[in-house]
């Protein structure tokens, strides 16, 4: 429960969390965390009130198949242990270790989903997770298992009937989206910059969901430029969409590439837009699902913008709702 202080929110960071990292120059690599890796040391001093480090925890490969194919957790094993070649050409690179570096990624988010569910913790946020572009039989755009697709399988698989999952990154999540298209459980909503500007050119306003999930679905794609006054005014419109379903677990991919001089894309966020989403879905998830709300740090590739969102994120996690 909230202390004195707010909310106590667990952050999974270790050794471990570096090791989901690419070479030779690729922009996901340790680099682009080295900022905010200093912001998490400094929560040991009781600095940040109610927010605890958590270790990484590695999944199993049990928990990969409530997602992915067999033959791609295959796959990814094999590729790992001769480190060479690609998961994804030419985007996502093996190397030595990947395999293991994203059981770490996938086993922290689900570590958090059960803190959060059985009350040990009121909120978590897994950095190294949000790796919302891998399908189910195939790595995409720097993701190689898609933990938030594997949380969102296992709150299904437990019995939950409605989950919400919000996308925040500049890019559109396909992999969550394609991967849940049809189901009416999953309340998806997703602003990112228009697919026809940007990676991986996906997630039009008319994409809503197929059969019985027509209208759980929704996509805001937004124009090259835009900036803090065009994400909110969206995100009210999410945040809407959201309350409506009464989900009974919020999940938030936070991914800090939308903020202002981003090598990779166009949008021309400030953290105000990380801090409103959060602090909107945190007040919400204490109205509608006893506060249960995990995030997940997704795509940025700018040191100094991850640190900025990601701080604002973990802020907003843990003041009083």
């Amino acid at each position: 429960m909230p202390d004195s202080h707010g909310c106590r929110v667990g952050v999974s960071w270790g050794p471990e969390s570096n090791l989901y990292s690419f070479p030779h120059g690729h922009p996901m690599n340790r680099n682009r965390t080295r900022l905010f890796e200093k912001t998490i040391a400094s929560i040991s001093d009781d600095s940040a009130g109610g927010t605890v480090v958590v270790p990484p925890v590695r999944s199993k490969e049990g928990d990969l198949l409530l997602f992915h194919t067999e033959e791609y957790v295959n796959f990814v094993r094999e590729a790992s242990a001769s480190g060479e070649g690609y998961l994804d050409f030419p985007d996502t690179p093996a190397f030595p270790g990947v395999y293991e570096a994203s059981l770490y990624a996938v086993g922290s988010t689900l570590s958090g989903l059960e803190q959060v569910s059985n009350g040990t913790l009121d909120h978590f946020f897994n950095p190294v997770g949000g790796l919302h572009h891998a399908a189910r039989s195939r790595a995409s755009g720097f993701c190689v298992f898609n933990d938030a697709g594997i949380a969102i399988a296992k709150t299904l698989k437990d019995g939950l009937g409605r989950v919400a999952y919000v996308d925040i990154d500049a890019h559109h999540g396909d992999g969550v989206f394609y991967g849940f298209e049809s189901e009416p459980r999953l309340i998806f909503a997703d602003i990112h910059e228009d697919g026809r500007t940007l990676f991986p050119g996906t997630g039009a306003a008319t994409e809503t969901g197929l059969g019985k999930a027509v209208g759980t679905k929704l996509n805001i794609p937004l124009r090259a430029g835009s900036g803090d006054a065009e994400f909110i005014n969206a995100f009210e419109t999410v945040y809407d969409f959201v309350a409506k379903s009464r989900p009974e677990f919020i999940l938030l991919q936070c991914g800090a590439d939308g903020l202002l001089g981003d090598p990779l894309t166009n949008l021309h966020y400030s953290s105000a837009a990380h801090a409103h989403a959060t602090r909107r879905l945190h007040d919400l998830a204490h109205e509608v699902c006893g506060g249960r709300i995990l995030a997940m740090g997704g795509g940025g590739y700018s040191a100094e913008n991850v640190n900025s969102a990601w701080s604002a994120v973990i802020d907003n996690l843990s003041r009083a709702p």
